[in-house]
């Protein structure tokens, strides 16, 4: 099967199933970015990640500030930025699961077949993720209102 264009395939997917997850779980109305192909990761203190198995591989990556990180946990749990600071690995892993969830309900619709590993979640200062036999990689970042928040999809080689 020949892989399709990140572009024209699965962007739209993602930057829509990245909105809806936010406006129905986070009550948050995000402001599409510019998207950069084969942009290295950005800076982010907190990282989701869901990788996803079939006839595509790859990853779905959210990367958030900590200010953000909260501001989103607040959301997701009702609650404020401040009291959700305990909350903010969980809250990034569900949303991450989320897009990747509803991106996979997307990509299904088309005839992939797709499986959803659980997400996993790092938060810290200074690290890095490598990622091995890279076809495409796109990085769309989102603005939450003064807040910028990115998602990431790799799509890996058969």
């Amino acid at each position: 099967m020949t892989m399709p264009s990140i572009e024209s395939s699965s962007l739209p997917r993602l930057t829509d199933a990245t909105i809806e997850v936010f406006e129905t779980m986070v009550f948050t109305t995000l402001v599409v970015g510019e998207p950069a192909l084969d942009s290295p990761p950005p800076a982010a203190h907190v990282v989701g990640a869901v990788r996803f198995l079939g006839s595509l591989s790859g990853t779905v990556s959210l990367y958030a500030s900590n200010d953000a990180a909260q501001e989103i946990a607040g959301q997701l749990l009702g609650i404020s930025p401040e009291e959700a600071a305990d909350s903010v690995c969980d809250a990034i892993g569900e949303v991450t699961n989320m897009i990747a969830g509803t991106f996979r309900a997307k990509v299904t619709q088309t005839g992939e077949t797709l499986m959803i590993t659980t997400p996993t979640v790092t938060r810290g200062t200074d690290f890095s993720a490598q990622h091995f036999n890279v076809a495409s990689r796109v990085l769309c970042p989102f603005f939450m209102g003064e807040k910028k928040v990115f998602v990431e999809l790799i799509l890996q080689q058969s």
